[in-house]
Protein backbone atom coordinates (compact mmCIF):
# COMPACT_ATOMS: atom_id res chain seq x y z
CA UNK A 1 0.00 0.00 0.00
CA UNK A 2 1.45 3.46 -1.28
CA UNK A 3 2.00 6.98 1.03
CA UNK A 4 -0.58 9.41 -0.30
CA UNK A 5 1.89 12.01 0.85
CA UNK A 6 4.98 11.00 -1.30
CA UNK A 7 2.84 11.23 -4.13
CA UNK A 8 2.64 13.49 -7.08
CA UNK A 9 -0.43 15.99 -6.81
CA UNK A 10 -2.87 18.08 -8.91
CA UNK A 11 -3.06 21.39 -7.67
CA UNK A 12 -3.61 24.95 -9.44
CA UNK A 13 -2.72 23.39 -13.15
CA UNK A 14 0.01 21.69 -12.49
CA UNK A 15 1.18 17.98 -11.51
CA UNK A 16 3.66 18.75 -8.05
CA UNK A 17 4.91 17.36 -5.12
CA UNK A 18 2.43 16.52 -1.99
CA UNK A 19 4.15 19.20 0.11
CA UNK A 20 3.95 21.51 -2.33
CA UNK A 21 0.10 21.41 -2.73
CA UNK A 22 -0.50 24.23 0.14
CA UNK A 23 -3.31 27.35 0.80
CA UNK A 24 -3.24 30.29 3.13
CA UNK A 25 -4.96 29.90 6.64
CA UNK A 26 -6.89 33.08 4.96
CA UNK A 27 -8.03 30.89 2.08
CA UNK A 28 -11.69 31.19 1.56
CA UNK A 29 -12.25 27.77 0.75
CA UNK A 30 -10.23 26.53 4.12
CA UNK A 31 -12.39 29.19 5.84
CA UNK A 32 -15.64 28.33 5.05
CA UNK A 33 -15.77 24.97 3.36
CA UNK A 34 -16.07 26.58 -0.34
CA UNK A 35 -15.69 24.04 -2.32
CA UNK A 36 -16.74 20.89 -4.06
CA UNK A 37 -15.15 17.59 -4.48
CA UNK A 38 -15.73 14.12 -6.23
CA UNK A 39 -14.37 10.55 -4.62
CA UNK A 40 -13.56 8.13 -7.96
CA UNK A 41 -12.57 4.68 -7.57
CA UNK A 42 -9.96 2.71 -9.63
CA UNK A 43 -10.13 -0.85 -9.15
CA UNK A 44 -7.24 -3.45 -10.20
CA UNK A 45 -8.07 -6.38 -12.25
CA UNK A 46 -4.46 -8.63 -11.52
CA UNK A 47 -5.42 -11.78 -13.24
CA UNK A 48 -5.79 -9.20 -16.68
CA UNK A 49 -2.89 -6.29 -15.05
CA UNK A 50 -5.58 -4.16 -15.58
CA UNK A 51 -6.35 -0.70 -13.70
CA UNK A 52 -10.05 0.30 -14.18
CA UNK A 53 -11.39 4.08 -13.53
CA UNK A 54 -15.03 3.12 -12.66
CA UNK A 55 -17.68 5.89 -14.30
CA UNK A 56 -15.27 8.85 -14.54
CA UNK A 57 -17.79 10.06 -17.01
CA UNK A 58 -21.02 10.21 -14.56
CA UNK A 59 -18.37 11.56 -11.43
CA UNK A 60 -17.74 14.42 -14.20
CA UNK A 61 -21.36 15.30 -14.75
CA UNK A 62 -22.25 15.71 -10.70
CA UNK A 63 -19.27 17.89 -9.99
CA UNK A 64 -19.65 19.81 -13.03
CA UNK A 65 -23.13 20.28 -12.15
CA UNK A 66 -21.65 21.71 -9.06
CA UNK A 67 -19.31 23.66 -9.96
CA UNK A 68 -22.02 25.69 -11.83
CA UNK A 69 -24.30 26.03 -8.70
CA UNK A 70 -20.97 27.44 -7.31
CA UNK A 71 -20.48 29.98 -10.23
CA UNK A 72 -16.64 28.53 -10.40
CA UNK A 73 -16.26 29.78 -14.04
CA UNK A 74 -12.46 28.48 -14.45
CA UNK A 75 -13.66 25.26 -14.08
CA UNK A 76 -16.34 25.14 -16.00
CA UNK A 77 -14.51 27.33 -19.12
CA UNK A 78 -10.94 25.19 -18.53
CA UNK A 79 -11.72 21.55 -18.05
CA UNK A 80 -14.20 19.48 -20.39
CA UNK A 81 -14.95 15.83 -19.60
CA UNK A 82 -11.48 15.22 -22.04
CA UNK A 83 -9.23 17.60 -19.81
CA UNK A 84 -11.06 15.83 -16.49
CA UNK A 85 -10.08 12.27 -17.75
CA UNK A 86 -6.71 13.13 -18.66
CA UNK A 87 -5.96 14.62 -15.53
CA UNK A 88 -7.29 11.17 -13.30
CA UNK A 89 -5.22 9.14 -15.83
CA UNK A 90 -1.99 11.17 -15.71
CA UNK A 91 -2.33 11.26 -12.20
CA UNK A 92 -2.03 7.66 -11.73
CA UNK A 93 0.53 7.04 -14.53
CA UNK A 94 2.87 9.31 -12.73
CA UNK A 95 2.56 7.87 -9.61
CA UNK A 96 3.02 4.29 -11.59
CA UNK A 97 0.00 3.21 -9.10
CA UNK A 98 -1.15 -0.45 -9.94
CA UNK A 99 -3.17 -0.92 -6.86
CA UNK A 100 -6.83 0.23 -6.04
CA UNK A 101 -6.55 3.49 -5.55
CA UNK A 102 -9.23 6.28 -4.43
CA UNK A 103 -8.82 9.26 -6.13
CA UNK A 104 -10.04 12.84 -4.35
CA UNK A 105 -11.06 15.62 -6.74
CA UNK A 106 -11.88 19.41 -5.51
CA UNK A 107 -12.59 22.92 -6.95
CA UNK A 108 -12.50 25.94 -4.35
CA UNK A 109 -12.63 29.15 -3.78
CA UNK A 110 -9.27 30.60 -4.00
CA UNK A 111 -8.50 33.92 -2.42
CA UNK A 112 -7.11 35.11 0.65
CA UNK A 113 -10.18 37.05 1.74
CA UNK A 114 -13.00 37.35 4.56
CA UNK A 115 -16.19 37.01 2.74
CA UNK A 116 -18.02 33.75 2.07
CA UNK A 117 -19.45 34.23 -1.78
CA UNK A 118 -19.31 32.30 -5.29
CA UNK A 119 -18.64 35.52 -7.26
CA UNK A 120 -15.87 38.03 -7.24
CA UNK A 121 -12.99 34.95 -6.69
CA UNK A 122 -10.79 32.23 -8.72
CA UNK A 123 -11.50 28.98 -8.26
CA UNK A 124 -8.90 26.25 -8.43
CA UNK A 125 -8.92 22.44 -9.03
CA UNK A 126 -7.37 20.04 -7.47
CA UNK A 127 -6.41 15.83 -7.31
CA UNK A 128 -5.01 13.86 -5.46
CA UNK A 129 -4.71 9.72 -4.35
CA UNK A 130 -5.45 7.30 -1.53
CA UNK A 131 -5.17 4.02 -0.71
CA UNK A 132 -8.86 3.62 0.41
CA UNK A 133 -9.60 -0.41 1.41
CA UNK A 134 -13.49 -0.58 2.99
CA UNK A 135 -14.94 2.76 3.88
CA UNK A 136 -17.38 1.17 5.92
CA UNK A 137 -18.06 -2.70 6.72
CA UNK A 138 -18.80 -4.67 3.78
CA UNK A 139 -19.94 -8.18 5.50
CA UNK A 140 -22.78 -6.55 7.79
CA UNK A 141 -22.84 -4.01 9.89
CA UNK A 142 -24.79 -1.99 12.79
CA UNK A 143 -26.45 1.05 12.18
CA UNK A 144 -27.94 3.64 14.37
CA UNK A 145 -30.58 6.14 13.48
CA UNK A 146 -29.22 9.82 13.79
CA UNK A 147 -30.45 12.66 15.96
CA UNK A 148 -28.73 14.72 13.50
CA UNK A 149 -31.43 15.62 10.23
CA UNK A 150 -30.39 15.91 6.99
CA UNK A 151 -29.93 19.52 5.29
CA UNK A 152 -32.50 20.09 3.07
CA UNK A 153 -32.07 21.03 -0.92
CA UNK A 154 -32.80 24.68 0.03
CA UNK A 155 -30.07 25.03 2.33
CA UNK A 156 -27.24 23.56 1.11
CA UNK A 157 -27.96 21.21 -1.76
CA UNK A 158 -27.34 17.40 -0.85
CA UNK A 159 -27.26 16.03 -4.24
CA UNK A 160 -23.92 17.07 -4.91
CA UNK A 161 -20.53 16.72 -2.64
CA UNK A 162 -20.26 20.40 -1.17
CA UNK A 163 -17.39 20.49 1.30
CA UNK A 164 -19.04 22.56 4.17
CA UNK A 165 -21.93 20.09 3.87
CA UNK A 166 -19.58 17.46 5.58
CA UNK A 167 -20.43 19.20 8.74
CA UNK A 168 -23.74 17.88 8.83
CA UNK A 169 -21.94 14.37 7.90
CA UNK A 170 -19.17 14.56 10.51
CA UNK A 171 -21.94 14.78 13.79
CA UNK A 172 -23.80 12.17 12.73
CA UNK A 173 -20.83 9.83 11.76
CA UNK A 174 -19.24 10.61 14.95
CA UNK A 175 -22.56 9.93 16.89
CA UNK A 176 -22.69 6.56 15.63
CA UNK A 177 -19.31 5.22 16.55
CA UNK A 178 -19.34 7.15 20.11
CA UNK A 179 -22.67 4.73 20.10
CA UNK A 180 -21.03 1.98 19.05
CA UNK A 181 -21.89 1.74 15.62
CA UNK A 182 -20.66 1.47 12.09
CA UNK A 183 -23.10 3.93 10.92
CA UNK A 184 -25.20 6.16 10.96
CA UNK A 185 -28.42 6.10 9.50
CA UNK A 186 -29.82 9.89 8.74
CA UNK A 187 -34.16 11.79 8.82
CA UNK A 188 -34.92 15.06 6.81
CA UNK A 189 -36.89 16.65 8.81
CA UNK A 190 -40.02 15.28 8.55
CA UNK A 191 -38.85 12.16 9.94
CA UNK A 192 -38.13 10.01 6.46
CA UNK A 193 -35.06 8.17 5.52
CA UNK A 194 -32.72 10.22 3.48
CA UNK A 195 -29.26 8.27 3.80
CA UNK A 196 -26.10 7.13 5.32
CA UNK A 197 -23.90 9.56 6.87
CA UNK A 198 -22.03 9.79 3.16
CA UNK A 199 -23.78 6.78 1.35
CA UNK A 200 -27.39 6.72 -0.61
CA UNK A 201 -29.88 3.84 1.17
CA UNK A 202 -31.51 0.70 -0.24
CA UNK A 203 -33.80 -1.88 1.65
CA UNK A 204 -35.65 -4.76 0.62
CA UNK A 205 -39.27 -5.33 1.56
CA UNK A 206 -41.66 -8.27 -0.01
CA UNK A 207 -38.99 -8.80 -2.54
CA UNK A 208 -38.86 -5.23 -4.33
CA UNK A 209 -35.81 -3.07 -3.82
CA UNK A 210 -36.99 0.50 -2.27
CA UNK A 211 -35.00 3.37 -1.97
CA UNK A 212 -35.61 7.22 -1.38
CA UNK A 213 -36.25 9.70 -4.98
CA UNK A 214 -33.37 12.05 -5.49
CA UNK A 215 -35.98 14.96 -4.42
CA UNK A 216 -35.64 13.39 -1.26
CA UNK A 217 -32.36 15.35 -0.32
CA UNK A 218 -30.22 12.87 -0.71
CA UNK A 219 -27.17 12.78 -2.72
CA UNK A 220 -27.64 11.78 -6.71
CA UNK A 221 -24.82 8.83 -6.00
CA UNK A 222 -22.77 7.29 -8.88
CA UNK A 223 -23.23 3.74 -6.92
CA UNK A 224 -27.07 3.92 -6.69
CA UNK A 225 -27.47 4.74 -10.49
CA UNK A 226 -25.04 1.81 -10.83
CA UNK A 227 -27.42 -0.44 -8.14
CA UNK A 228 -29.87 0.73 -9.96
CA UNK A 229 -28.91 -0.53 -13.34
CA UNK A 230 -27.85 -4.02 -12.24
CA UNK A 231 -31.11 -4.73 -10.59
CA UNK A 232 -33.17 -3.73 -13.75
CA UNK A 233 -30.82 -6.13 -15.78
CA UNK A 234 -31.54 -8.87 -13.23
CA UNK A 235 -35.01 -8.39 -12.72
CA UNK A 236 -35.06 -6.91 -9.14
CA UNK A 237 -38.38 -4.88 -9.02
CA UNK A 238 -37.49 -1.48 -7.92
CA UNK A 239 -39.58 1.27 -6.29
CA UNK A 240 -38.43 5.15 -5.84
CA UNK A 241 -39.98 6.49 -3.21
CA UNK A 242 -40.40 8.20 0.24
CA UNK A 243 -39.42 5.81 3.19
CA UNK A 244 -40.02 5.79 6.99
CA UNK A 245 -38.19 5.33 9.76
CA UNK A 246 -40.55 2.17 11.01
CA UNK A 247 -39.79 0.56 7.69
CA UNK A 248 -35.91 0.09 8.29
CA UNK A 249 -37.20 -2.41 11.29
CA UNK A 250 -39.22 -4.33 9.49
CA UNK A 251 -37.16 -4.40 5.86
CA UNK A 252 -36.06 -8.20 4.94
CA UNK A 253 -32.87 -6.32 3.60
CA UNK A 254 -30.78 -2.88 4.09
CA UNK A 255 -27.30 -2.01 2.17
CA UNK A 256 -25.33 1.25 1.86
CA UNK A 257 -23.97 2.22 -1.47
CA UNK A 258 -21.19 4.88 -2.28
CA UNK A 259 -17.82 5.09 -3.74
CA UNK A 260 -16.44 4.83 -0.20
CA UNK A 261 -19.18 2.52 0.84
CA UNK A 262 -19.44 0.43 -2.47
CA UNK A 263 -22.23 -1.81 -1.78
CA UNK A 264 -22.40 -2.52 2.20
CA UNK A 265 -24.92 -4.77 4.08
CA UNK A 266 -26.77 -3.16 7.17
CA UNK A 267 -28.06 -6.17 9.44
CA UNK A 268 -28.73 -4.42 12.56
CA UNK A 269 -30.49 -1.19 13.16
CA UNK A 270 -30.72 0.62 16.33
CA UNK A 271 -29.97 -2.78 18.04
CA UNK A 272 -32.68 -4.57 16.38
CA UNK A 273 -31.64 -6.97 13.84
CA UNK A 274 -32.53 -7.11 9.90
CA UNK A 275 -34.63 -10.39 9.41
CA UNK A 276 -32.56 -13.28 10.69
CA UNK A 277 -29.66 -10.72 10.77
CA UNK A 278 -27.48 -11.94 8.21
CA UNK A 279 -27.02 -10.42 4.87
CA UNK A 280 -29.71 -11.30 2.71
CA UNK A 281 -30.17 -12.71 -0.80
CA UNK A 282 -30.62 -9.36 -2.68
CA UNK A 283 -27.72 -7.66 -1.15
CA UNK A 284 -25.51 -10.12 -1.75
CA UNK A 285 -26.26 -10.53 -5.20
CA UNK A 286 -26.19 -7.12 -6.12
CA UNK A 287 -22.47 -6.93 -4.09
CA UNK A 288 -21.00 -9.67 -5.89
CA UNK A 289 -22.18 -8.44 -9.32
CA UNK A 290 -20.70 -4.71 -8.64
CA UNK A 291 -17.62 -6.42 -7.35
CA UNK A 292 -17.16 -7.71 -10.57
CA UNK A 293 -17.95 -5.12 -12.60
CA UNK A 294 -15.92 -2.46 -11.38
CA UNK A 295 -12.92 -5.14 -11.92
CA UNK A 296 -13.65 -5.50 -15.15
CA UNK A 297 -15.17 -8.99 -14.87
CA UNK A 298 -18.83 -8.65 -16.49
CA UNK A 299 -18.53 -7.62 -20.10
CA UNK A 300 -21.83 -6.23 -20.47
CA UNK A 301 -20.50 -3.39 -17.96
CA UNK A 302 -17.36 -2.57 -19.30
CA UNK A 303 -18.16 0.35 -21.24
CA UNK A 304 -18.47 1.97 -17.14
CA UNK A 305 -14.36 1.72 -17.01
CA UNK A 306 -11.82 3.50 -18.36
CA UNK A 307 -8.62 1.20 -18.90
CA UNK A 308 -5.70 3.16 -16.88
CA UNK A 309 -3.28 2.32 -18.78
CA UNK A 310 -4.87 2.35 -22.13
CA UNK A 311 -7.35 4.56 -22.36
CA UNK A 312 -7.92 4.39 -25.76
Amino acid sequence: MFDHETLKVFFRGDFVDFNQATISVANTGFLYGLGVFSGIRAHCNKEEDRLYLFRPDEHYKRFRAACKLCRYENFLSTYDYAAFLRILVTLIQVNNIREDVYIRVGNFSDENRITPKFVGYRDSLCAFLYPLGDYIPTTGMRCKVSSWTRVEDNAIPARAKFNGAYINTAFAKTEALLDGYDEAIVLDSRGHVVEGSAENIFVVIDGKLITPPVTDNILEGITRKTVLEIAAAEGITTVERTLDRTELYKADEIFLTGTGAKVSPVTEVDKLAIADGKVGMISSKIQSIYFAAVRGEVEKYKHWLIDVYKPN
